[in-house]
């Protein structure tokens, strides 16, 4: 940032304050890899530029919004990861994203029959191999977002969906173990914390928590069902990326995310970084681990297949990854890495918006592919 830049940004906080308003939040946009074209994105950025300062990373952008040239998307993922090293912007809106394993995003809707706010937990990427983990997982995940939009005391749902009682066994854990936990009720007629299809549509809880596939083809179809599923117009996206290695806000949106959509999920940035989600996070957290979530996650750990050729196979010389291999499933995605390494090939495990990814050097994509179909053969 130029001086002349920083001074305009001290000045115009100044003026913000003596109007008793705060900071405007600084939110980037990758105008790239959507199946709309640039342009549409960087009219999205432009319907809320009077609301966060929008900085866009594409090929195009308009007056009076910040630009960043890049002509490819994982050009413009070094770019955003380099704003955010610098301190230029606090949050990022983007896709095919490839968040690491242990981190799932987290979104918010807005349920049809109340108009009630939702927190949906989880909706894209992986909290945990295991499923009931992942789940438990991002429970509190969602519990952290939610605290962030200003509910202080939320109440917590599980669809009803395979391994949910047994989420809520040990989400009552650590509710004995004097974790806050507070539960919903299902609006049927037997109530529980185990949310129907009524309970999704009405909002009963104030976190719904679900896995990442369900959750994904839920926003899906809240999203797109008025446009007949070719673009989705309601909505903020996919939401936030929450778990351990996770630093920085960066929400998802999708290939068939339309203006609107991407408009609040800039908005969205706004209000999450407002309401500091990321120490929101970690003070969850750590408040669940008070609470014994450790060994409850342990207990559910299935003992991996002994490989001893495994723990002598060594790190190639670390190489930028930025093409992504799919097809490959979440239980096998570490031993796919380690055969990849053991054939000299560097290579890094992540998830996509459509699952688990082996991410390589465009220079060694052939070669990995190949030994990949062996693995999987």
């Amino acid at each position: 940032m130029t001086y002349a830049k920083e001074l305009a940004e001290v000045l115009k906080s100044a003026a913000d304050g003596l109007k008793g308003q705060h900071r405007r939040v600084s939110v980037a946009l990758t105008a790239l890899g959507s199946e709309l074209p640039a342009e549409d994105l960087v009219t999205a950025a432009q319907l809320v530029s009077d609301e966060v300062n929008a900085v866009v990373i594409g090929p195009k952008s308009a007056d009076g919004l910040h630009h960043v040239l890049s002509e490819e998307l994982p050009d413009a993922h070094c770019k955003m990861n380099e704003l955010f090293k610098k301190n230029e912007i606090d949050a990022a809106v983007t896709l095919h994203y490839p968040f690491p394993l242990g981190v799932a995003t987290i979104t918010c809707l807005v349920c049809p029959a109340t108009g009630r706010k939702m927190v949906l937990a989880s909706t894209t990427g992986s909290s945990d191999t295991v499923r009931v983990a992942a789940m438990i997982k991002n429970a509190i995940s969602g519990i952290a977002l939610a605290k962030a939009l200003g509910v202080e005391k939320p109440t917590v749902g599980i669809l009803n969906i395979d391994n949910a009682p047994s989420v809520e066994r040990a989400l009552n854990k650590l509710a004995n173990n004097s974790y806050s936990l507070t539960w919903a009720g299902s609006h049927r007629a037997d109530g529980g914390a185990l949310m129907r299809g009524n309970d999704l549509i009405q909002g009963t809880p104030d976190v719904m928590v679900c896995d990442s596939l369900t959750g994904n083809l839920l926003v899906k179809l809240w999203s797109a069902s008025q446009s007949g599923g070719n673009i989705e117009t309601v909505g903020c996206g996919y939401g936030v990326g929450l778990g351990l290695e996770q630093k920085n806000p960066i929400v998802i949106i999708s290939r068939a995310s339309g203006i609107p959509v991407i408009a609040e999920a800039m908005r969205f940035c706004g209000k999450i970084v407002a309401g500091n989600v990321m120490q929101r996070w970690q003070d969850e957290w750590q408040s669940a681990n008070q609470a014994g979530l450790a060994e409850i996650l342990k207990e559910l750990q299935v003992a991996p297949i002994s490989n001893p050729s495994s723990e002598s196979i060594k790190m190639p010389e670390k190489t930028v990854v930025s093409e992504e291999i799919h097809g490959i499933d979440i239980l096998e995605i570490e031993d796919a890495k380690s055969t990849l390494w053991q054939e000299g090939i560097y290579a890094e495990t992540g998830m996509g918006c459509t699952g688990p990814v082996v991410m390589v050097n465009p220079a060694t994509l052939d070669q990995a592919k190949i030994a990949l179909k062996r693995f999987l053969a």
